[in-house]
């Protein structure tokens, strides 16, 4: 509690010094500030923000998941993919019920085949479980969403492996 009163003063504080500052100071501290930004955002053609859904095919395992590229070449770049995983399948183990599963691949152009970069799981109806991924010089990218069983790697109703557009 005695953080945010502090961090609370402290803005105030800066607040006052900075509407006391004479105007022409101001603008000068402004326009270098834009200056800066305009040239940082222009660092790299290729700086990717997106975001997606999956679902299985019988719907029951959906993924929801933003990704980021920074970098614009395909062997200097860094990936980044962050989502989460739901369960919405409402049976039992006993009758059947089965875990949300989703599988993220990398392909990078030094290799020949695709690295699984990762492999998650939620099992409980209803539930949510987050994770993230991160993975460098890739030039592609594809994920799929499944379901598997609760002591098993065998999946089921998996979706179409989604190539994610990476820029390249």
């Amino acid at each position: 509690m005695k953080n945010i009163i502090r961090s609370a003063i402290a803005v105030a504080a800066t607040t006052g010094l900075v509407l006391t500052v004479a105007p022409a100071a101001f603008a000068a501290t402004s326009a270098s500030a834009s200056t800066a930004s305009s040239a940082s955002s222009g660092a790299s053609a290729r700086d990717i923000d997106e975001s997606f859904e999956q679902e299985s095919r019988n719907g029951r395992a959906t993924l929801e998941a933003d990704y980021s590229v920074r970098g614009d070449e395909e062997d200097d770049n860094t990936f980044r993919l962050r989502g989460e995983l739901y369960d919405g399948d409402r049976r039992t183990l006993r009758q059947g019920g089965r875990c949300a599963y989703v599988e993220v691949q990398a392909f990078s152009s030094d290799e020949d085949e695709w690295d699984v970069v990762k492999r998650d799981r939620v099992c409980s109806y209803d539930d949510t479980k987050r994770f993230r991924v991160t993975a460098h010089d890739v030039s592609e990218v594809r994920v799929k969403t499944c379901q598997v069983k609760y002591r098993s790697s065998s999946t089921s109703s998996c979706s179409r492996w989604e190539r994610l557009d990476l820029g390249f």
